[in-house]
């Protein structure tokens, strides 16, 4: 069995920006993975209870249609 190579996609801002895409992406059918951008960042969620700076990857084969949902979530929240 491979391993799928994960890209990210877009970095998030917070934990809630975080969960709001990857709901986003997983309802339109795309795996997502959340990751801490750096090793600060869960020491960030004990003090302040917020992180900042979440990367969002997808498996890079589902790339282009990633982009293209978030390109539309954008578009449509204008």
């Amino acid at each position: 069995m491979t391993e799928e190579n994960w890209v990210i996609i877009v970095e998030a801002l917070n934990d809630t920006e975080a969960e709001i895409i990857k709901g986003l992406l997983e309802s339109a059918g795309i795996p997502v993975k959340c990751r801490d951008a750096n090793p600060y960042t869960g020491a960030m969620r004990v003090i302040g209870g917020l992180a900042y700076e979440i990367n969002i990857l997808v498996p890079e084969k589902f790339r282009e249609h990633a982009q293209e949902v978030l390109r539309k979530a954008t578009e449509d929240e204008q």
